[in-house]
């Protein structure tokens, strides 16, 4: 029970005490009044606790359907459970994964380059204007075949903040500890890391493309 209606009837049960003690012959039109403003009140407080729960309701709903799109991004550290629909060897038999995914850390510009050339003196400078950015991913699929395996494949791409993709014309190799290319069964789990580059100290975006174009949009900033 809501406190406001709580207190609202204790106040009225009060009233009505006080009116029962006292023995007038104008008992009854008293009783009549206090019984109508009860009414009144429990009516008036039970439409707002309805309404406001249905707004509470509509946010939620809104929330839910646009988390993920470019205008709500997954936040860094939060994860995103999803559907996805893959094949056997036959690549004529489907199968459902429903995959848990979250980006754990981001590192990014000069620290991120400095990796780079620690695990591989090949790596170069990222493009003019862009910088280096080095994300762990991890993941761990919940549900599966249990005889074909599910196979992790790293399809990303960055979204800057103007709305631009950032072509991939470059890259730089990791020493080991990539995200990506392993089999799942239900229960098993990843973790690795990818790099890409964007512009420099942009809000720029990580999508997890799919093959209709829309794909799942992940913050890469704090």
């Amino acid at each position: 029970m809501n406190w406001k209606k709580v207190l609202m009837l204790s106040s009225v049960s009060l009233l009505m005490g006080a009116c029962s003690s006292r023995e007038t012959q104008d008992s009854s039109p008293v009783d009549e009044v206090v019984e109508d403003v009860a009414e009144d009140t429990e009516s008036a407080i039970d439409t707002e606790e309805v309404d406001a729960e249905e707004v509470v309701e509509e946010e939620d709903t809104e929330s839910a359907d646009n988390v993920g799109k470019r205008s709500n991004p997954i936040p860094l550290g939060q994860s995103v459970v999803y559907t996805e629909t893959y094949y056997g060897d036959d690549f004529e038999t489907e199968y459902e994964a429903v995959y848990e995914m979250t980006i754990t850390d981001v590192i990014r510009g000069e620290e991120a380059f400095t990796i780079l050339q620690e695990e591989n003196q090949f790596n170069e400078p990222a493009p003019e204007g862009m910088e280096w950015a080095i994300i762990t991913i991890k993941g761990m699929l919940h549900e599966g075949d249990e005889d074909v395996p599910y196979s992790v494949s790293p399809w990303f791409s960055i979204i800057d903040s103007s709305g631009s993709e950032v072509t991939q014309d470059d890259y730089a190799s990791l020493n080991g500890n990539e995200y990506g290319y392993v089999d799942l069964f239900p229960g098993g789990e990843t973790e690795g890391r990818i790099t890409m580059y964007m512009p420099v100290e942009d809000e720029s975006l990580l999508v997890l493309d799919d093959v209709f174009g829309t794909g799942i949009f992940f913050s890469l900033s704090e």
